[in-house]
């Protein structure tokens, strides 16, 4: 399997050299390099690493000073490329090929004579390709236009993933037998990683330094060239690379053409002319993110990598004259129109769904805070309403089209029967617990792939709390397909010649060959569905999708009272100041000054707390009637999520539907998700080395779950099922004395300490875990979590945004200040956690404290901290290029970048071996410097005066 990890730190280590290629060309030639490269940014550290960057530098100084140094670097990257380009077309291959085996089997079972299916978008490219290259001499007809293209003018396609796969497809010469299931699992893993780094590697692509002579070789043309046919193969791939761009580029750009939007078609081709007033909206130095962006889209939308404004202006000037057969050239490469279409229509929807959730989002801003509710409800009654109106059109209707009807007009749930149902929306959203959402049995599902948006469970949407912004969580209804991106059946069910044959589909788009030029601009940018009329309504801006009665509050959508960000004075500075700022200087004082407010707020909290303590009746003095067991865990987590799942299943219309689950995630608009998805990247990572380097006795718990970034100001996140927040576990909680007291009541009485005495309640014994392996569990979730905010740094550490679940485990969320950002009002930090990571005096409580004869686990939480720490200190690169190749666009600084991801290297520095006494020692020092902080006792009494949080 192709790791995509070596790839980006290689890539990272060659870019950081032209990055500093001043330094490089001092050094004269043929000198012993190990070893001796000054940069820190680019010190060989990794031992993994050492040798393969020992190569590189002595074949760069190989040769002298100059150009050449340059064009070998340039090489150098190009080769990482075809690796990567490869890899990817061997995993298609691999992954095409065993479908064919199985599907080959069963229709010798089933129709030993029948014609293949037409499914693929690579299939139907290859038999089309295949259709049109016949040359004149074999046709009929001795007036049809030759489409064979000039292999000589294209070989910027040899290096594609389509034409890869579609010459080893027509490669009959050397047959490859059959891959095996465990074959094809690898292709398939491999595949869905380097989407995992799709982020990264549209960061690399922008803000790659260029090569030295692009005429000569490009590898970051065909870096780009590989991520957008990875678009057109995989139209899932694309919607997430399209939202990605749209990150970096943001959305203010298509207010200029809204004129030109058409419904069903969320992609707007700005032409060259047009280009000027895009980069005078955005920023010039966006330019490159923009031609990516259009170029992304395009893929994405109709299936081929050819530009339009190229087809257009070759076919534009001489009318049908010479060019015209290079236009047609092109078409050769894309979809028959019947299925670009579908396609087109199928994800601008599936996008729209999305921005639509957005939008509502950022609208219950401005909606007062007692008719936020309703508001959301109708909002959501509405989106419902759009999808049955999909289905039951078979998709001509697209969501976006407005009509004069209400939230609860036609069409009703019974009008949707379940042949209309392959004509919804698909979530583009993949679970990473267990890999799949929950909700029918083991016999009743179909095999993964994308789900179907059914419905939405209005009734149990709500919003959460926030004190600036409006995020909600939305439960959907969905349906399992077995079908990747890649395959045509997801999105074109229904569209004429599809169900049929290949030949007959092909037969449809015969008729590619005889349009007119005008023909194929109409088609490329005008061509759209009919409305039926019933449908349409006045064009009037006073149009709105929902009616709701409430009063609409007149705020701006993205209100500037509560900035997001900031710097903290104990780490590095997260902005560069300019070289003449007198901030340095003016920050002394004002370090003082908090100093003295930091010891005044602390002297106040010990104040409160001791007030509190005076008044709070002890155990024997409580109501001896309280909750424990299972009828407290019922209390706070409400009932099991597979049982709720099963209720609303079973008051569904469409529970019966083959393949039903229930998605839940929470929709987040207005601010950038991007730093949390790095977050859960890492995580994600550091729960696979804690697999594979430490013992199950002793490992780390991690819980990682889907965070995707849908535009600029947007995100989903995957919910945590059967988990609240600390703060909601006090609140939910009668008579809450401690964390420690919760996890007795809930779980039993620890051997040490029994409490249970004077406890009565309604929980039934044998049905929940015992006190040892709650603990147990907030332990080794403790240690993880502990790394992952040591590592990172990250920040606003209170009990909201720390879950516990049914079983005992912490879970961090909302990770929106991480590496030397920190909460601020205005421009004014809120506090500075200094802190390595949260250990409270409440969670070291349940843990038992240092005393192991008393049952306390301090020591073996040191134990366990060493080995995840050695475990991430091994893979200490890997998180490195993760981290700066996202921060390049995010900081939009290459050197700011390195200094974060130096920051990462320096606190991830062992001190001894594994083991060694100098190791333990820092572990220690760690340990005490969280347990004895004043920051985070602190920063929750701010917390809790603020915000409530308690």
């Amino acid at each position: 399997m192709f790791d995509v990890t070596n790839f980006l730190m290689r890539w990272l280590f060659l870019c950081n050299l032209i990055r500093d290629i001043a330094e490089i060309q001092t050094i004269p030639r043929s000198i012993d390099t190990r070893s001796q490269y000054i940069e820190d940014g680019t010190r060989i550290q990794g031992l993994c690493e050492e040798e393969w960057r020992d190569n590189c530098l002595r074949g760069i100084l190989s040769y002298p000073p100059g150009s050449q140094r340059l064009l070998v670097i340039d090489s150098m990257r190009a080769e990482l490329v075809q690796q990567l380009t490869d890899s990817l077309v061997d995993a298609d291959e691999t992954a095409r090929l065993y479908e064919d085996s199985l599907k080959n089997e069963s229709s010798k079972i089933l129709q030993p004579h029948s014609v293949p299916p037409l499914d693929e978008d690579a299939d139907i490219l290859k038999a089309f390709r295949k259709e049109t290259r016949r040359s004149p001499d074999d046709n009929n007809d001795g007036n049809q236009v030759e489409l064979v293209s000039n292999s000589t003018n294209n070989d910027h396609l040899q290096d594609s993933s389509i034409d890869h796969k579609l010459d080893f497809g027509n490669s009959e010469e050397f047959p490859r037998r059959p891959p095996t299931a465990v074959e094809s699992n690898d292709a398939q893993l491999t595949a869905r990683t380097v989407r995992d780094y799709l982020p990264q590697l549209v960061s690399v692509v922008l803000k790659s330094p260029p090569p030295f002579e692009s005429r000569l070789l490009n590898p970051i043309d065909k870096l780009r060239q590989v991520i957008i046919d990875r678009c057109v193969e995989d139209a899932n791939w694309g919607v997430d690379m399209c939202w990605l761009l749209e990150a970096e580029v943001g959305r203010t750009w298509k207010k200029l053409f809204e004129h030109r939007q058409q419904t069903g078609r969320r992609l707007i081709v700005v032409l060259p002319a047009e280009k000027a007033a895009v980069l005078a909206k955005i920023g010039n130095e966006k330019r490159e993110a923009f031609d990516l962006l259009q170029d992304s889209e395009q893929a994405t939308a109709y299936g081929h990598t050819a530009s339009i404004e190229e087809e257009l202006n070759s076919s534009g000037t001489n009318g049908c004259g010479e060019h015209f057969s290079s236009a047609m050239d092109n078409a050769s490469f894309r979809l028959p129109s019947s299925l670009s279409l579908r396609r087109c229509s199928h994800f601008g929807d599936t996008m729209h769904f999305i921005d639509r959730l957005t939008k509502i989002s950022l609208e219950l801003r401005r909606v007062p805070t007692i008719h936020r509710a309703t508001y959301l409800h109708d909002s959501l009654r509405e989106m419902n309403r759009r999808l049955r109106r999909r289905m039951i059109t078979k998709g001509d209707v697209s969501l976006d089209v407005e009509d004069s009807r209400g939230p609860d007009d036609w069409p009703q749930h019974t009008d949707v029967s379940t042949g209309f149902l392959q004509y919804s929306v698909h979530l583009p959203l993949d679970p990473k617990q267990n890999n799949r959402w929950p909700g029918s049995a083991t016999s009743e599902t179909i095999g993964g792939g994308a789900v179907r948006v059914l419905n939405i469970v209005v009734d149990e949407c709500r919003l959460l709390s926030s004190r600036e912004r409006c995020p909600f969580l939305v439960h959907l209804e969905v349906a399992e397909t077995g079908l990747n991106g890649r395959d045509s059946r997801l999105y074109a069910s229904g569209a004429p010649g599809l169900g049929t044959t290949i030949e007959e589909a092909l037969s449809m788009s015969a008729l590619v060959g005889t349009n007119t030029c005008d023909d194929v601009s109409d088609s490329i940018i005008q061509a759209s569905y009919q409305i039926p009329s019933e449908l349409l309504v006045s064009s009037s801006k006073e149009t709105h999708s929902v009616d709701s009665p409430f009063p609409v509050v007149d705020q701006p959508t993205h209100p500037t009272d509560y900035v997001r960000g900031g710097s903290q004075t104990d780490e590095m500075t997260f902005y560069p100041l300019p070289p003449d700022s007198d901030d340095m200087l003016a920050s002394i004082p004002y370090s003082e000054v908090r100093q003295q407010q930091y010891e005044q707020l602390h002297h106040q909290m010990f104040v409160d707390e001791s007030t509190s303590k005076s008044v709070m009746p002890n155990l024997s003095q409580r109501n001896p009637v309280v909750s424990i067991r299972e009828g407290l865990l019922t209390q706070v987590f409400g009932q099991k999520w597979e049982k709720k799942c099963h209720e609303i299943k079973q008051a569904s219309p469409f529970g019966k539907t083959k393949g039903w689950r229930l998605a839940s995630f929470i929709m987040k608009a207005g601010e950038d998700i991007r730093r949390e998805a790095l977050v859960m990247q890492i995580i994600v990572k550091l729960n696979e080395w804690f697999q594979g380097d430490i013992p199950e006795e002793i490992r780390p718990h991690l819980r990682p779950y889907t965070i995707m970034c849908v535009g600029g100001d947007a995100g989903l996140v995957e919910c945590l099922n059967d988990a609240k927040s600390i703060d909601e576990v006090k609140k939910r909680t009668d008579s809450f004395q401690s964390l420690r007291d919760y996890f007795e009541r809930a779980y039993g009485p620890s051997v040490s300490n029994n409490l249970n005495d004077g406890y009565a309640g309604n929980g039934q014994k044998g049905k929940t875990l015992t006190f040892t392996e709650a603990r147990e569990n907030f332990l080794r979730s403790l240690v993880g979590y502990s790394l992952v905010c040591y590592i990172l740094q990250i920040k606003d550490r209170h009990n909201a945004n720390i879950l516990l679940d049914r079983e005992g485990n912490i879970i961090h969320i909302d990770f929106g200040f991480v590496l030397g950002d920190t909460p601020k009002m205005g421009k004014v930090p809120i506090f500075s956690e200094r802190a390595p990571f949260k250990l409270s005096g409440e969670f070291w409580d349940v843990l038992g404290g240092w005393n192991v004869q008393q049952g306390g686990l301090g020591v073996r939480f040191c134990n366990m901290f060493e080995r995840a720490f050695a475990s991430a200190a091994s893979h200490v690169e890997e998180i490195v290029s993760l981290v700066e190749a996202t921060m390049l666009t995010l900081t939009q600084n290459p050197r700011q970048a390195r200094i974060l991801a130096n920051g990462i290297r320096s606190r991830l520095r062992m001190r001894g071996q594994p083991g060694s006494r100098e190791q333990k020692a820092f572990v220690m020092e760690l340990v005490n410097a969280a347990l004895t902080s004043w920051g985070t006792s602190t920063y929750d009494w701010l917390q809790k005066n603020m915000n409530g949080y308690q």
